[in-house]
């Protein structure tokens, strides 16, 4: 008889009644028979039979009892253990806990450094802490970028190291259409995955194609209603897209539901900063600053508010403000400092900051294109000029998904290297 072959990791997760994470996490930590075309790095099969074998035991290797339940002293642990715990966070994932997060998958790490699903974890949570900016994305980016390094062959077809991989792309390397073929890949497979959607829609935002980066924002928001970052990510993109009176409606619906932090706030100072300046809404954003006072991108935007209004001494005080705290914590303040400036008309040193916070990685880069904030900008060279490095530029770059290997992210079209996408991606 011939054998049944299952050619994806969706089709052996659909025989296994397992979600397809649970099944790379097997194969990654169990032994779980799974091959690769072409190598480790290839697509992935199964045979089934080999399947059934593996389940009922045959041939498998000491982590089987976890992986089928049997053996209930290891599988407590494996359940309750601080990887699990780290695990069950990242659902509800917001800038309160996301620390913790990265302390849990931390703990693991030094006592078992080859973990796969907590240097996977610890690299999601480290990107996760740049855009909250809790971490500086210096340190963040490096630290996901070497948890990734060390994720074996194997592991990398999880799909978090793959849509972590995507986000350093984007947000790191700036290799827009690289991350835009993982997250398409990503989406392809999982087309559900909250963390890959929320990258899409970024990747949506720095092509300004907002009303694709909304629709991918509330698909994420559905799969993960109680991560604060999909909420976050539909109030900004209403900001970008000039309707500021519904970003403030959404962002009192979320508060109201028990979301909070900077990063919502930092959203509604944006939205009340453009509408008409009077006293009674820039006394609403310094509020906000004295409730988040170390919240760097919401003291610029105070300033922005102040020199709007013809506020011009309390725009140049906010502004030294800023400056001291960049000085003082090395902490990106860029886009913050380039706010007061735009207002107090001092174009060029506001280009020249938001220079540095594209070369930062600051999530704020992305939204350049469409920010109303930086539409006086607008016909500057130097502007223009960092305008043209930002997205991923689809009318350039149509792609055809038959072309691309699932693992598109770390290899370039079928006869080319990732060296010649660099180059190409350097001289567009």
């Amino acid at each position: 008889m011939a054998k049944v072959r299952l050619d994806s990791w969706k089709a052996i997760a659909q025989y296994l009644d397992r979600g397809p994470r649970t099944v790379q996490r097997w194969h990654a930590e169990h032994g779980l028979p799974v091959h690769h075309f072409g190598g480790t790095q290839g697509c992935v099969f199964a045979y089934a039979e080999e399947l059934d074998n593996w389940l009922s035991g045959v041939g498998a290797g000491p982590g089987l009892a976890i992986a089928n339940g049997g053996g209930a002293e290891a599988a407590r642990s494996e359940s309750s253990g601080p990887t699990a715990q780290a695990d069950e966070m990242w659902a509800t994932r917001s800038e309160w806990n996301i620390s913790s997060i990265a302390g849990l998958y931390r703990g693991v790490l030094n006592a078992d450094p080859g973990n796969v699903r907590a240097l996977t974890g610890l690299a999601c949570t480290m990107v996760s802490s740049a855009i909250f900016e809790v971490v500086d994305s210096s340190v963040a980016f490096a630290c996901a970028t070497d948890s990734l390094r060390r994720v074996p062959i194997q592991g990398s077809q999880y799909s978090d190291a793959h849509c972590c991989g995507a986000f350093l792309k984007m947000l790191c390397e700036r290799k827009w259409r690289q991350a835009r073929i993982a997250f398409e890949e990503l989406l392809r497979e999982q087309p559900s995955h909250p963390f890959g959607l929320k990258g899409r829609a970024l990747l949506h935002v720095a092509d300004s194609e907002l009303q694709d980066a909304s629709s991918c924002a509330w698909k994420a928001w559905l799969q993960s209603p109680l991560a604060s970052s999909a909420q976050i990510l539909i109030c900004w993109i209403e900001f970008l897209a000039g309707d500021y009176n519904s970003a403030l409606d959404l962002v009192a619906q979320f508060t109201a539901s028990g979301s909070s932090g900077s990063m919502i706030a930092t959203i509604q100072a944006l939205a009340l900063s453009q509408n008409a300046p009077d006293a009674s809404r820039i006394g609403h954003i310094a509020a906000l600053v004295d409730d988040f006072p170390e919240n760097r991108t919401l003291r610029g935007i105070l300033g922005y508010a102040y020199a709007n209004s013809g506020e011009t001494e309390r725009a140049c005080q906010v502004l030294k403000v800023l400056q001291e705290m960049c000085e003082r914590k090395k902490k990106n303040c860029s886009y913050a400092l380039a706010l007061p400036l735009i207002g107090l008309n001092r174009k060029q040193e506001a280009i020249s900051w938001l220079e540095t916070s594209y070369e930062q990685g600051a999530i704020w880069s992305l939204g350049f294109r469409s920010d109303p904030i930086l539409k006086p900008l607008r016909g500057e060279p130097r502007f223009e000029a960092l305008l043209r490095n930002i997205g991923s530029q689809p009318e350039l770059f149509a792609i055809d998904q038959a072309r691309y290997r699932p693992e598109a992210m770390r290899f370039g079209p079928k006869g080319v290297s990732v060296e010649d996408m660099e180059r190409s991606e350097a001289v567009s």
